[in-house]
């Protein structure tokens, strides 16, 4: 992503380095700093050993599956494959799951290919025979509900925190809710789709498309977080609870990263997971850090310069170890 790179120069440059591009075209560059050299493309992967699943990260039900081994907290899941997709197996498949659930696919990101708020099986057997052809693989997943986090992990430690606030618009007391939702989308990556969901979801707060909210009065116009569609982002770092710095580096090292997004749900993420609903959602291997920087709310975090000091260090130490 372009304000990944654009930031990551930015940084070396203050670092008194400089970026090269090695193949534009595929996105790849060489760091220079502090009389060292080293490629990425776009984003940071740091594996903590060479034997590390690549696609650790890559596809949910993988993920999934390495979180629970090593028992930790992430909500019920059942996995979907095209190539051996029983229509009729469904039913016998989600038995053991609680409704709501949500539907997703499994290498899904940025909010693709996402179907959440599925009410019972009815409504979970049509998504899936209709979406299945669409994705090679689907998960289907319990929904917890509170906030959303993401938390960026160094080599077990939180260098940077947000909570994910959900798109929402602001009254002006003579606007319709289409219309602020139209004035607050115009230069967004994506929009925000006027129809039944939208509905349920203003119904849900006691509003409709043509309810014109008093000044300063609040509307939330999607449930889950999207920062395309105009979500918003808000500092947390300095708020962490160490329980929850514990269980995020058990899931960094799960999937075997020292560099790791941990997207979380729970209510409060200074206190402790054992005393509130609580759920790993998903991990994200390259995580984005563009994110990090100027949020919404609250202090923004220099996390690129946080990456490069460690992966210096880390090829310090091995160099000398190999000497």
């Amino acid at each position: 992503m372009l304000k990944n790179i654009l930031l990551i120069k930015k940084v070396v440059e203050e670092m008194g380095g400089t970026l090269e591009a090695v193949i534009p075209e595929r996105k790849c560059y060489y760091i220079h700093v502090r009389g060292k050299a080293f490629l990425i493309t776009r984003k940071f992967r740091i594996a903590k050993n060479f034997i590390s699943i690549a696609g650790a990260t890559a596809y949910k039900d993988l993920t999934y599956t390495l979180l629970r081994r090593q028992s930790l907290p992430t909500p019920s899941t059942i996995f979907f494959f095209r190539k051996n997709f029983i229509k009729e197996d469904v039913a016998k498949k989600l038995s053991n799951l609680r409704f709501p659930i949500i539907i997703k696919d499994s290498a899904g990101s940025n909010s693709r290919g996402i179907f959440p708020y599925i009410k019972n099986l009815k409504e979970a057997q049509a998504v899936l025979e209709e979406e299945i052809v669409n994705f090679r693989s689907l998960i289907a997943q319990e929904m917890i509900f509170g906030k959303e986090y993401r938390v960026l992990m160094l080599n077990n430690k939180v260098i940077g925190a947000l909570e994910m606030i959900p798109p929402r618009i602001l009254g002006d007391g003579k606007s319709t809710i289409v219309q602020l939702i139209k004035e607050k989308q115009k230069h967004t990556r994506r929009k925000t789709p006027i129809d039944q969901m939208l509905k349920k979801i203003l119904s849900e707060q006691g509003f409709a498309l043509d309810s014109v909210l008093g000044v300063g009065e609040i509307a939330s116009i999607k449930k889950s977080s999207s920062l395309a569609e105009g979500g918003e982002t808000r500092d947390v770092t300095d708020l962490v609870s160490p329980e929850i710095t514990s269980v995020c580096a058990k899931a960094a090292d799960a999937v075997g990263y020292y560099l790791a997004g941990i997207d979380i749900i729970c209510e409060d993420i200074s206190k402790d997971p054992a005393s509130q609903t609580f759920g790993i959602l998903e991990i994200n291997g390259k995580p984005d850090i563009y994110i990090h920087y100027n949020p919404t709310h609250g202090k923004s975090r220099n996390v690129i310069k946080d990456i490069i000091n460690f992966i210096l260090k880390l090829n310090t130490t091995v160099s000398d170890h190999d000497a």
